[in-house]
């Protein structure tokens, strides 16, 4: 998705097998940059980074690797699979329809695969991401590429690639790390996108250096929406200095 910002280019790097250790001992294999994720192990990162800058953005001149992306990421990988396997909810992607949009690595989309969902449609920032990285790590995984649908491009072109369809569990890492003006637009393509029933998760910073989006002016204009209810899944330490939440979005009963 091309937002106010310019993205990170990630197709400006050859890709390389990666993985990714979580808290649980579960191992994700995907394929990146080199060095983009610098993270290959949940359990000790929590305990060396806590304290950590989110990485610096630039504005419309952006160019940096989107390691402040990859750790979204990581983060709501990790809730996902602390609400697997420690709180237990095996029915969370069972059977389900999957989007994985925002930062889009795959990665997510992985989770949802491996613990029966029903089919998952993944929408990239860009058409080169999505064939040199996202596609590579669903080969990377034995998911026939014929079982997911893919789609690229800006907030408009996601929401047409959406066609109308619902689906039941939204995966949106990094998806307000932008500016605010775009707001409006990712609001209403979580609208349009989930089911009545259905749950969207989003992990953001409380704020981003270089960009006027955040999440309380998010989760502001959500409340004055009235659409969603919001409920807090995880959250990073107290003590880090710019803390990192996943949010979990469902439709208001009226």
């Amino acid at each position: 998705m091309v937002l106010t910002e310019v993205r990170p280019k990630r197709n400006d790097v050859t890709g390389k097998n990666c993985e990714l250790m979580l808290e649980s001992g579960k191992q994700i294999y995907y394929v990146a940059p080199v060095d983009a994720n610098p993270v290959r192990n949940m359990s000790i990162f929590a305990q060396e980074n806590m304290y950590c800058m989110p990485t610096k953005r630039k504005g419309s001149s952006n160019d940096d690797s989107g390691v402040e992306e990859w750790q979204g990421v990581n983060a709501l990988c990790q809730m996902v699979d602390n609400a697997i396997e420690i709180e237990m909810d095996k029915d969370m992607f069972f059977g389900k329809r999957v989007l994985e949009i925002g930062f889009c690595t795959g990665l997510p989309s992985l989770f949802a695969w491996d613990n029966g969902a029903s089919e998952v449609a993944l929408h990239c920032y860009s058409k080169a991401d999505l064939d040199f990285y996202v596609k590579p790590t669903m080969r990377r995984n034995n998911i026939p590429l014929n079982r997911c649908k893919f789609s690229s491009g800006d907030l408009a072109a996601c929401k047409r690639a959406l066609g109308g369809k619902k689906f039941d569990v939204v995966l949106a890492p990094e998806l307000i790390n932008t500016n605010e003006s775009d707001f409006d637009a990712i609001h209403e393509i979580i609208d349009l996108a989930l089911a009545d029933d259905g749950i969207c998760l989003m992990s953001a910073r409380a704020y981003y250096p270089g960009v006027s989006g955040n999440l309380p002016s998010f989760l502001d204009l959500v409340k004055h929406r009235g659409r969603f209810d919001v409920f807090v899944r995880w959250q990073s330490p107290k003590t880090e200095i710019i803390p990192r939440k996943v949010i979990q979005l469902t439709h208001t009963i009226r």
